[in-house]
This record gives structure tokens, C-alpha cells and sequence, in this order.
């Protein structure tokens, strides 16, 4: 009958490494798939308001060797904010970027997108906006999805799966 041998110092050091890796990844992946959530919430508890739909257009963007260059959305609206009048541009909340120049334009591959969006934002549409209270010239036109909320047990996964081998690894016997 063989015993099992107790694993060195190294191997419980390379695996506790191992596991808090793992496990950083895994919390990580899973803050940066909350933020888009949490900005979609936010937009939920903003002030509803009625607008008008001034512009909507669409381009596409000609790009140097890109044989399928994107096609921009732009919507301009305007809305009444406590008895101020404000312009707006976004169709939802930009998540983790906005260019230089603050361009919000909806960009998509495909032409039928963009036209379907300009058809459902024609010019003098009265529609609702969703405006900031406590920055009225922030508003959207749509919420953002709660998509990202779904995803998060992958990388949960991950996260408990490495404090699992940690701890594997750092228990005493």
C-alpha cells in the first residue's frame, strides 16, 4: 500500500498561484461586466420627458481598405427639462468609450440596422427621452440591455474555482 506523498513547497506555492490568478481574472471579468449594468440601471431611475426627434439620419463611413465600412446613425432631438430647453444626441448610453469629439453616432456594419433606426426616429417624431436629473443635458433616447447581468456566473466560475485551488493549496493537513 503507498502512501501519498505530501507535495513540496514549490508545487503548493506554483498552485496557490495558480488559483489566486484564476481567481483575479475571474473578479476582474466580472467587474468590467457589471459597469455596463450598472450604467443601464441608471438610465431606469432617470426622469421620463417628451421630445422631439428633430434629425435622423444615417451614413456610411468610408474607410481606406475596409471593404464593409460602417454605417453611422445620427439622432438629434430636443426636450424641455424644468422649464429649460435642451438638445440631444444619444440614442442610449456610450458604455466604455466616447470619441474626442464626442461624436454618440449609432455605428453598425449593417445598412437594414441603421435604416431600421431611422425609420423609428423620423424627424418630428414626439416621442419620450430618458434625461438625467442631476445633469439635465444628459439624456437618451433607450435604455441600455441588462444583458451583461446574465453573463456574470462564467466568470464567477473562474474567480471560485481559483480561491478553491488557493485554499487547496494553503490549508494546513
Amino acid at each position: 500500500m503507498k502512501l501519498q506523498q505530501e507535495p513540496t513547497r514549490g508545487a503548493r506555492i506554483l498552485k496557490a498561484g495558480i488559483g489566486l490568478f484564476l481567481m483575479l481574472a475571474g473578479l476582474s471579468v466580472t467587474a468590467l461586466l457589471f459597469l455596463p449594468y450598472r450604467r443601464a440601471m441608471e438610465t431606469r431611475s432617470w426622469t421620463v420627458t417628451n421630445c422631439v426627434i428633430t434629425d435622423s439620419r444615417m451614413d456610411q463611413e468610408i474607410e481606406e481598405g475596409n471593404p464593409s465600412p460602417p454605417w453611422r446613425v445620427y439622432l438629434d432631438y430636443r426636450y424641455t427639462f424644468d422649464g429649460q430647453e435642451y438638445p440631444g444626441n444619444k440614442w442610449r448610453r456610450v458604455t466604455f468609450y466616447e470619441t474626442a469629439d464626442k461624436d454618440v453616432a449609432r455605428k453598425t456594419p449593417h445598412r437594414a440596422e441603421a435604416l431600421k433606426l431611422v425609420d423609428k426616429y423620423p424627424p418630428e417624431l414626439r416621442t419620450v427621452c430618458y434625461v438625467d436629473p442631476a445633469s439635465p443635458s444628459d439624456a437618451v433616447l433607450e435604455h441600455q440591455a441588462k444583458a451583461a447581468i446574465y453573463t456574470l456566473w462564467w466568470p464567477m466560475l473562474f474567480a471560485v474555482g481559483g480561491a478553491g485551488i488557493a485554499w487547496s493549496a494553503i490549508r494546513i493537513k
